[in-house]
């Protein structure tokens, strides 16, 4: 490849970046998941600079604590999303599909979609309405 056109092509993939749309989500991160969230006041860190809440500009399956054993939380774009100092969900509104998570008590309550979900630090399901 003459020198010309490889100054051509490398300088072509340098601006690459520069010309490819930016995405409207600001990709934050929990101490255990990354989460797509919308920019804006809704958008809350810790100090440390881990997510603690935000809007989602994507629908997202959101881990919550794994001792309890439920599955991800699909969580609707748009949604309101707070998370546990332990990085894990605490709560979803609204959640994306229906669902069965267990409860403390280790009996399982149904959520449909669109519920409000809450979840302890172990991941256990507080509540859903």
């Amino acid at each position: 490849m003459p020198a010309r056109a490889v100054r051509a092509w490398w300088w072509g993939l340098a601006l690459t970046p520069l010309l490819l749309p930016s995405s409207p989500a600001l990709a934050a991160r929990t101490a255990v998941q990354e989460v797509p969230c919308q920019p804006g006041p809704d958008r809350q860190l810790a100090r440390g600079g881990t997510l603690v809440a935000c809007r989602l500009a994507a629908a997202a399956g959101l881990l919550v604590g794994p001792p309890a054993g439920n599955p991800a939380v699909a969580c609707a774009a748009g949604g309101r999303v707070e998370f546990h100092r332990n990085g894990y969900l605490s709560f979803c509104d609204p959640a994306g599909g229906a669902a069965s998570y267990l409860t403390r008590g280790r009996g399982s309550t149904r959520c449909r979609s669109g519920a409000r979900v809450a979840f302890d630090e172990n991941g256990y399901l507080e509540y859903c309405s």
